[in-house]
């Protein structure tokens, strides 16, 4: 047992840019029995990843001194820290059932293309701990196996269900056929997007603005350029970051915000350059493995569910991104009850935001109402969340941070049904508490 953890622990520890395009090379070369052509499109979809990898923790590291400015600027006592993956980590790797949930969700998805049941076949192995994490906290609340065996299959397939309704929405807009996303705490926001932008296309007035990222294209020529629109909101978070004493220091506070202008422009410039290498690999590969399952298993058509970070580095979704992360900040300071301070899992608010363009057409104006409508929702949950992943860190032996009583994580609390899902079951749970 000991050998397994530490395989799963590896593989962890690899995360989706090294463990998708291996995963990836592997089905493609069955599907496809050409090495070099597989090699070449792994390679791209490394290199696509790495790249991004690497732009989005510019990115989410670009807002670090205007999320400083707002919340030293606000009179609000936070008592719960986001500290991100390490909570996660810490829970899966103490469980002693992480082997037998894997094996679960994997025979579950199996049955369930069988049955008919779903479409998609789940190959993102790294975001299995989605589901791992949510039988881990209830086993060790319970300390009864199967409740938290059955637990994550009731999560794997609520995933899988959600990720072949929305599947064509990635095809629609992000162009990329025969792809679903099953990334349970990503994918959980999907019906919330929907169920919003169908609520604004029946109110009157409301249903008749529409603002799409290509129209702003066309009639802004080329101020509309991803490395115009990033330097000008660039330069706008530098001063704003600087507001309380611009004027001041002019100097020096000009210059700052021109560099940042100037940081985001770059990153805005890349990030899409970075997606056309992941796409030149990920289109090919797609369609060979796609091919044979249709030609030697089955003429279903098949979706392959890969991680929402393929998608971030829309231009669309950093645009959004650029103004929902530190406004998510910034609403936490304001919110009445909140207690949690966003921090090291901002990097979910663009993969959030991914459903919330998909599901509009690209409408800014909708996915913009959508976000300011679901991010409260996901402080709400993730601070709900805060309790009990606390007892668990203390568990661990993890200390606090200090001027925190609590800990929480929006990757790993805000998998909306589960926390639902919790709440249902809580009295049962009370019992064991």
């Amino acid at each position: 047992m000991a050998a397994t953890y530490k395989i799963i622990k590896y593989i962890m520890d690899l995360g989706p840019v090294v463990l998708l395009p291996s995963i990836l090379f592997i089905l493609g070369l069955i599907a496809s029995k050409n090495f070099l052509k597989t090699l070449k499109n792994s390679i791209f979809i490394f290199v696509g990843l790495a790249s991004m990898s690497v732009l989005l923790s510019i990115f989410i590291n670009f807002f670090k001194p205007i999320i400083s400015t707002i919340i030293i600027n606000s009179s609000k006592k936070f008592e719960i820290l986001d500290v991100g993956w390490i909570i996660s980590e810490k829970i899966i790797l103490n469980s002693p059932i992480i082997f037998q949930i894997i094996i679960a969700t994997i025979f579950l998805n199996i049955l369930m293309l069988v049955l008919r049941l779903t479409r998609t076949v789940n190959i993102d192995l790294w975001n299995y701990w989605s589901f791992l994490l949510a039988g881990s906290i209830i086993f060790t609340i319970t300390e009864m196996q199967w409740i938290g065996i059955l637990i994550s299959m009731v999560i794997a397939s609520i995933t899988l269900v959600l990720s072949d309704i929305y599947a064509h929405n990635i095809e629609n807009y992000f162009g990329l056929n025969g792809v679903s996303s099953p990334q349970a705490n990503v994918i959980c926001w999907a019906p919330v997007s929907h169920l919003i932008t169908t609520v604004l296309n029946k109110i009157p007035l409301v249903k008749k603005i529409h603002i799409f990222y290509e129209e702003i294209q066309y009639r802004l020529g080329i101020f509309s350029e991803p490395m115009i629109i990033g330097f000008i909101l660039g330069f706008i978070i530098g001063t704003i970051t600087k507001y309380k004493n611009f004027y001041l220091n002019i100097g020096p506070n000009f210059l700052y915000g021109l560099t940042s202008g100037l940081k985001l422009s770059i990153i805005m410039i890349l990030l899409p350059r970075a997606i056309n290498i992941l796409f030149m690999g990920l289109a090919p590969t797609i369609d060979s493995i796609r091919s044979f399952i249709k030609h030697r298993i089955t003429k279903r058509p098949i979706y392959i569910g890969l991680d929402s970070i393929i998608f971030v580095g829309h231009p669309s979704v950093i645009g959004l991104s650029i103004i929902v992360i530190p406004l998510s900040v910034y609403m936490a300071t304001l919110l009445p009850g909140n207690m949690l301070l966003p921090n090291a899992d901002l990097i979910m608010i663009p993969l959030i935001l991914i459903w919330a363009i998909a599901l509009s057409g690209g409408d800014i104006f909708r996915s913009f109402i959508s976000a300011i409508i679901i991010i409260p929702i996901v402080l709400f949950v993730t601070a709900d969340m805060g309790n009990l992943l606390t007892n668990l860190f203390l568990k661990y032996n993890m200390e606090l941070t200090e001027g925190y009583s609590r800990v929480s994580s929006i990757g790993g609390s805000s998998n909306l049904f589960f926390w639902i899902l919790l709440q249902i079951i809580k009295p049962i749970l009370n019992l064991f508490l």
